[in-house]
């Protein structure tokens, strides 16, 4: 999964390179390591960067290092900055660990343009569709997922639609999820 544009754009900023290069993607590696003192590999930072395929959601630890890089406290405010939705002084949480949700409980999920969907966990990171509009996903699909963030692409490692898989599925891979709600 790359990094959605305005992460790039301040990361690029921040290092004075094109960190969507080969040679970019080295410099911002190396220099995580020394301003923060943490390391990432650089298979991961160009996977984050979409010079090599990324086909699940990378740790959350991974994105809270890349945060702490810019300046920021976690992921979940460096998302919702970097995507204009709040300021500092108000910082909703925009990543969900689907692990943790209750069995039982229902997630509304968008993404543009004018996608929308209801699931339900069914328990062991299982979901079903209890509604889906425009979307290519349909009601009574069952997903596996894990986690989900806004300014992120929508990654399923499976849907099961009448008992057959369909293999993995992406929704939103440029501007990524724009909503979330966990429905009390």
């Amino acid at each position: 999964m790359k990094l959605n544009g305005n992460i790039i754009k301040l990361l690029n900023e921040k290092t004075g390179k094109d960190v969507t290069t080969p040679s970019g993607s080295e410099y911002l590696r190396n220099d995580i390591e020394s301003k923060i003192g943490e390391r990432l590999s650089l298979n991961t930072i160009k996977r984050l960067t979409g010079i090599l395929p990324y086909d699940s959601s990378p740790r959350i630890t991974t994105l809270d290092i890349i945060s702490r890089y810019l300046g920021y406290k976690d992921w979940n405010i460096l998302i919702q900055i970097a995507n204009g939705k709040i300021s500092e002084f108000n910082c909703p949480q925009g990543f969900i660990d689907l692990e943790k949700i209750s069995i039982g409980k229902q997630i509304k999920i968008g993404w543009e343009p004018n996608r929308k969907i209801i699931i339900e966990h069914k328990g062991n990171c299982n979901y079903q569709i209890l509604d889906a509009c425009n979307s290519k996903l349909k009601s009574g699909d069952f997903l596996t997922l894990s986690q989900i963030a806004i300014g992120f692409p929508f990654m399923v490692k499976e849907v099961v639609r009448e008992r057959k898989s369909l293999g993995n599925y992406m929704a939103a891979p440029d501007e990524g999820i724009t909503y979330i709600e966990i429905i009390d």
